[in-house]
């Protein structure tokens, strides 16, 4: 097998695009179409995995037309829709079990430049035993911008939905994505300031340089 473009070694990876949160900060719009310089958050997250043999969208909105045309998206919903990065990651590791890579990639739709990251964790990823985490400048662990070892990740994803399932506390909270890290043994990779970079107030996407949509047209997909 050879190994995909910028991931020496490791065999290959899928990747995981999470684009489905509610942007609540930003009054509920579709966050992953706002677009810097003309190309969408979606698109550069989709970009920043392009050695991915695929890659799974996952979204409770319809995808833009151009996820759906592109061969190598296969296309995956949370269930129940708005469950959480949990429910998100085990629908993309469901849509790409026909073939799955040894690592995948787990990856926000909202980030501005995760490019170089994904590209640094795949580069520290082979001498791990269940993934790296990218961890940013003021020492937070970023579950979102992380590879994950394929088998471990959906070990865990599985055990902590089964436990959140029969657990009378849970009140119908979503699984928690501290819980899976818990069950897996990550190196922390520290990454710059821009490489994590995400929008999730209007101060970050005015200091992106994003325009945001007004009125009748805030929640208008773009294709």
């Amino acid at each position: 097998m050879t190994p995909a473009a910028g991931a020496p070694g490791i065999g290959g990876y899928d990747a995981i695009v999470l684009a489905g949160g509610r942007a609540s900060r930003l009054g509920g719009i579709d966050k992953t179409a706002l677009t810097i310089d003309g190309t969408s958050l979606a698109a550069r997250a989709v970009g920043a995995v392009s050695g991915a043999r695929a890659v799974a969208y996952v979204s409770s909105a319809p995808p833009p037309r151009w996820v759906l045309a592109e061969r190598r998206i296969r296309v995956a919903a949370e269930d129940p829709p708005w469950s959480g990065p949990v429910a998100a990651i085990a629908a993309g590791l469901e849509g790409l079990a026909d073939d799955a890579r040894p690592f995948t990639v787990v990856l926000a739709g909202d980030l501005v430049g995760a490019a170089p990251a994904v590209a640094h964790l795949l580069a520290r990823v082979a001498q791990t035993i269940d993934g790296v985490v990218g961890v940013d400048p003021v020492g937070f662990a970023q579950p979102l911008l992380a590879v994950y070892r394929t088998p471990a990740l959906r070990a865990a994803v599985v055990e902590v939905q089964a436990m959140t399932r029969r657990a009378p506390s849970a009140g119908g909270r979503g699984a928690s994505m501290g819980a899976v890290l818990a069950r897996l043994q990550l190196r922390g990779v520290a990454l710059k300031e821009s490489w994590c970079a995400d929008v999730d107030t209007p101060d970050d996407a005015v200091r992106h340089g994003i325009v945001l949509p007004t009125g009748e047209v805030r929640r208008v997909r773009v294709a």
